[in-house]
């Protein structure tokens, strides 16, 4: 992966007591596809089950950039690394096909919570080297959201009154930053979007013992026209407002 793909940074706006996750950043294009090798075989049948070319190489990328990234984190070699993905309804399963992602390494889980988001040909990822926390990140690409009936699909009632105090021209990046922020909360219950988004609270209240922040620019560079967010979930949440927060 080359320097100009990659960038990553620590996210400094998560409050004291709070695993402070890092980010990471790769453009999927720059990440040497010969490195599918790192992966397990379970991961490997997946990315051959994709009909598309283009969905198989960004499958792959992602996790091969998750795998070095992991590896990085606890001092191990990538090929050390076996995936293991947990989901609340089917518990554990070796196979990525959903949940929330994991590794073992010598036949024990790691202690490093991390997810992962694809969007727009570049993957962005969370890591904190720390058990029992639970960690959700999305990017999402702003043009996605500017369709007739997101709102109605996606909002809840707060935050349709919340939208419209936003000025029409700032409308859709405000959705791309909703959306994003459901996302991410939607990967730390492990769930996914097996919720109903709008049931999804953007902005939960304190006590929910959920943190939710957008990825700011001066935090980690963003390409233009995307959003991101990441959602923590492990004691010391509750009760904590970054001073970046919004809502």
């Amino acid at each position: 992966m080359g320097e100009a793909q990659v960038n990553s940074a620590p996210l400094q706006q998560i409050p004291r007591g709070v695993p402070v996750p890092t980010l990471r950043l790769v453009e999927l294009a720059a990440v040497d596809q010969s490195l599918h090798s790192l992966l397990d075989p379970a991961e490997r049948a997946r990315a051959d089950a994709f009909a598309s070319a283009t969905a198989r190489r960004e499958f792959v990328a992602g996790r091969v950039a998750q795998r070095l990234m992991a590896a990085e984190l606890l001092g191990r070699r990538p090929e050390a690394l076996q995936a293991q993905y947990w989901c609340p309804d089917c518990g554990v399963a070796p196979v990525p096909s959903h949940g929330r992602p994991g590794y073992l390494a010598d036949g024990e889980p790691v202690a490093l919570a991390m997810s992962l988001s694809r969007s727009g040909g570049w993957v962005l990822l969370a890591m904190t080297p720390s058990a029992g926390v639970r960690l959700g990140i999305d990017l999402q690409r702003t043009a996605d959201v500017a369709f007739a009936g997101f709102d109605d699909v996606a909002l809840s009632r707060a935050e349709k009154v919340l939208l419209a105090g936003v000025p029409p021209q700032e409308r859709t990046s405000w959705r791309a930053s909703v959306w994003a922020r459901k996302e991410a909360l939607a990967k730390v219950s492990g769930r996914g979007l097996r919720t109903e988004p709008a049931d999804i609270e953007a902005f939960p209240a304190p006590e929910s013992g959920v943190g939710v922040w957008d990825v700011r620019a001066s935090q980690l560079p963003l390409p233009g026209g995307f959003a991101a967010a990441v959602a923590v979930s492990a004691g010391g949440v509750a009760g904590a407002v970054p001073d970046t927060a919004t809502g």
